[in-house]
């Protein structure tokens, strides 16, 4: 690949973009989870709620982003001559919804952790063109991106549904405390 064409430049930068990204998301939630503890533990305030819940919209909206991007992408990649796709045994192409079933194959395969391999469950026809070993690692970029912020999603949700239910716990507690003290 001495001159590039402009798809592989666009899907490389993609890569970049999507590996910055998740680099952002891991490194950056630590930061956003601290608000999340303080609004449980202090506060139970909507307007703490709606700033810590700003990165959850980021986490979304990066998601739906790169699953367009990457399907358009492909596209491009596969209209200027790059066989990316297979059929299993042979080189073929895809039209542009196959493509998005692809990318949505993908992204369930990144978001099931490997359910969807182990039971060799697909929703696209298309595979990986095996010979295209570049496109191979973007792909892979892209499951991983999917498959690392659904963790990181699901880990925060677990975290703060957990302090939720403390929080409640322990404020319930006090309250029955405080009116058996009434009573007496």
């Amino acid at each position: 690949m001495e001159n590039p064409q402009l798809s592989v430049v666009a899907a490389s930068v993609l890569a970049l973009f999507m590996i910055g990204t998740l680099v952002f998301i891991i490194f950056y939630h630590d930061g956003k989870h601290e608000e999340l503890d303080r609004w449980v533990d202090f506060s139970f305030s909507g307007n703490s709620l709606r700033q810590a819940l700003t990165y959850y919209r980021f986490m979304a909206a990066s998601m739906l982003l790169y699953y367009v991007l990457f399907t358009l992408s492909c596209i491009h990649l596969q209209s200027d001559g790059y066989y990316i796709f297979s059929n299993g045994s042979k080189s073929i192409e895809g039209g542009p919804f196959g493509i998005a079933l692809f990318s949505l194959d993908l992204v369930f395969r990144g978001g099931f952790f490997d359910i969807m391999e182990h039971f060799d469950l697909r929703i696209s026809t298309l595979y990986i063109n095996k010979g295209a070993i570049w496109f191979w690692i973007y792909s892979f970029i892209f499951r991983l991106f999917y498959g690392l912020t659904l963790i990181k999603i699901l880990i925060s949700f677990v975290w703060i549904y957990g302090k939720i239910r403390l929080a409640t716990q322990a404020q319930y507690k006090t309250e029955r405390k405080n009116s058996s003290i009434r009573t007496m």
